[in-house]
Parts: C-alpha cells; sequence; structure tokens
C-alpha cells in the first residue's frame, strides 16, 4: 500500500464530525413520548403486582414490570447526556423519579457514565470495562478465573441489578474524592432512595393492602428483571472490542458494538444497537442514531478497508461470547483500528 493508499484509509475525525454535524439538536417530543409509553406500561404492571392476590400473578405481573422497567431505565441513560428531550430539568428530575425506587443511583452513574466515555477503549481505568485484561486474569486466584470463564452467566442471572448498584457506588467512592460533582450526586442519591423507600412501603401497605413480604417479593423480581436485562446490554455494547484508535471518534468507533434489531428491539434499547455513533457522538439524539449509523457505514465503506461491522443481533452476538470467553491481550499494530487481540480463555 502506498503513503497516499495509507492516508486515505483514514476517515478522519473532520469527516465524522462532518457527517452527523446536522443530527445534534435535540427535539423534546421523541423523549416525552418514549417516557410516557414506557411509564403507562411499567406502573399499571406494578399496581396490579402489587395488589395481585395469588403467588402466581403476582410472579407474571412482577416479570412483565421489570421488563418494561428496563426499556424505561435504559432511556434515562439519554438523560445523562441531555438528549432525551433537552429539557435539562426533565431530562436531570425525570430518570431520578424512576431509578431511586429500584435503588439505582442515577446521578453517580452519570458522573461516572461519562468517565466511562472518556476512557473507552484507552484506558485500563475505565469504569464500565467489562472484560478483564491478560494480565488480570494471570493473577487471578482461581475463584475469578472461574467468573471470567462465565462472566455473562454470573453477572446477567446471578449479580444483576445488586452488582451493578454495587459497582457503581464503589466507583462512585473510589473516585468521589476527585470530583465534588460526583459526591454531591452520590448523597442526592441516598437520600433519594431512602425516602423514596419509605415512601413505596407505606404506599404499599396503606393503598393495598399489601404485606411487606409480598412487596418485597414484588420488588425482587423487579430487580432480578430489569437487572438481569441492563447486565446484558452493558456487556454486549463494548465485551471483546478494546482498543485505542488514531483519533479519539476511530477508538470511540471501534471499540462498541453495533447491532443489527428489529423495531421492537432498537425501541427497547433506545437505538443504542446503533453504539459507535452515539459513543463518538453522545449529543445525537436516540431518534437519530440509525440515521447516523448509516452515515457512518457509508463513509467507512468509501474510505477505508476496514469498514464498520453490523453484527446479527443481540442473542447471537451474547451467545457467542458467553460460549467463547476472552481477555484483552497486546495491541495489534497491524489493524487499522489498532485493537488490542481477544484471547480466548478455556471454559474449563
Amino acid at each position: 500500500m502506498t503513503h497516499t493508499q495509507a492516508a486515505a484509509s483514514i476517515v478522519t475525525a473532520k469527516e465524522l464530525q462532518a457527517a452527523v454535524a446536522d443530527l445534534q439538536t435535540t427535539r423534546p417530543w421523541h423523549g416525552i413520548v418514549k417516557t410516557l409509553v414506557c411509564a403507562g406500561l411499567t406502573v399499571p404492571l406494578l399496581l396490579l403486582a402489587l395488589s395481585a392476590q395469588g403467588w402466581a400473578e403476582t410472579i407474571a405481573y412482577a416479570i412483565a414490570c421489570g421488563t418494561v422497567l428496563a426499556a424505561w431505565v435504559i432511556t434515562t441513560h439519554d438523560a445523562i447526556h441531555t438528549t432525551l428531550t433537552g429539557w435539562t430539568w426533565f431530562d436531570e428530575v425525570v430518570p431520578r423519579l424512576v431509578s431511586w425506587p429500584i435503588l439505582w443511583v442515577h446521578g453517580t452513574y452519570s458522573e461516572i457514565h461519562k468517565i466511562h466515555h472518556k476512557m473507552n477503549g484507552d484506558d485500563f481505568k475505565d469504569p464500565e470495562r467489562v472484560q478483564w485484561t491478560a494480565e488480570e486474569y494471570a493473577q487471578a486466584s482461581a475463584l475469578g478465573r472461574f467468573y471470567v470463564r462465565h462472566q455473562w452467566f454470573i453477572d446477567i442471572f446471578v449479580f444483576a441489578a445488586f452488582g451493578l448498584i454495587y459497582k457503581t457506588i464503589r466507583q462512585g467512592i473510589e473516585f468521589a474524592p476527585k470530583s465534588k460533582g460526583l459526591r454531591r450526586q452520590l448523597r442526592l442519591d441516598l437520600i433519594g432512595i431512602a425516602i423514596c423507600y419509605t415512601a413505596l412501603y407505606a404506599g404499599a401497605a396503606y393503598f393495598f393492602g399489601a404485606t411487606i413480604g409480598h412487596t418485597f417479593v414484588v420488588w425482587l423480581i423487579l430487580e432480578r428483571a430489569a437487572g438481569g436485562v441492563l447486565q446484558w446490554r452493558a456487556h454486549v455494547e463494548h465485551y471483546g472490542l478494546w482498543g485505542k484508535g488514531r483519533h479519539y471518534f476511530e477508538t470511540q468507533t471501534y471499540s462498541c458494538r453495533n447491532l443489527r434489531s428489529n423495531a421492537l428491539g432498537r425501541w427497547f434499547f433506545n437505538y443504542l444497537n446503533f453504539h459507535s455513533v452515539h459513543h463518538a457522538f453522545p449529543r445525537v439524539p436516540f431518534y437519530h442514531l440509525g440515521t447516523a449509523h448509516q452515515r457512518f457505514m457509508a463513509l467507512y465503506a468509501q474510505r477505508t478497508g476496514e469498514p464498520l461491522i453490523e453484527e446479527g443481533g443481540y442473542l447471537a452476538a451474547s451467545w457467542y461470547h458467553l460460549r467463547h470467553p476472552s481477555v484483552i491481550g497486546a495491541v495489534d499494530e497491524h489493524s487499522a483500528s489498532r485493537r488490542r487481540r481477544m484471547q480466548l480463555v478455556g471454559t474449563r
């Protein structure tokens, strides 16, 4: 390859910026409609679960509620970037009202998530890095290695929401000395959760006659269902794609997974299946991510021999990596994206 050809294969930061320049204005009604739909499904299902007389009915309503609740919590992610509605007050207040009743520390996570956007693919201190390095695996105990080999199953079905909550609070405490905003958000989250839980249990007992045990079972099912989905999303978006590019936008583009999905899947995950463009340009609102992704695809197809990859779907990608666990290896100098090679880990 000649020097000219090599230069032509690089999609520059300016080209990527130009591709989405007209897609970074948020109009509120898309986010308001999504919020109302999620609320309109979640709240009735929760009330039905709390008022149900039999356990089979309670469990069925709670699972359905937890699944829809997961979609609502995913939607609150956009509020972190003020791209849910573009209204600062709405994007600050509503996500907390959704998150605090399920112990989710939204404000703390919002600060952690901003750090993740800066470090993804580049700095191993990234608080949302889900994949271990080869060095960490080599130094781990037998129990730690077992966890890495079965990480997807353990995180999704065992740790679920409890694991995410613990991890986020621990990281909030870890980064708090360096961030006044993070310390403030952590305090606000803990106070808000305490108030919400007092109101939640009092309201369940007063209005529905639900016992503490019944309310706790409903809450636990919500935690299992919503937490499992959120863990799944956290893994599928980045696992197996760590690596630094030649500029910030290239790092984000190649260190994120893009997944083909049907209309329901795109709606459920708030179009975050187009994850490269979200990470490169978080100011692009969710309803423009599909258009921005197509522009990325066309640009890379035209300018580079290493085009963006669209994988078959959430289930297919997850099933593959669940059966082929890997760790982050050494830098591959021959890759246009300068990714780190992923070393497979034995399953025994």
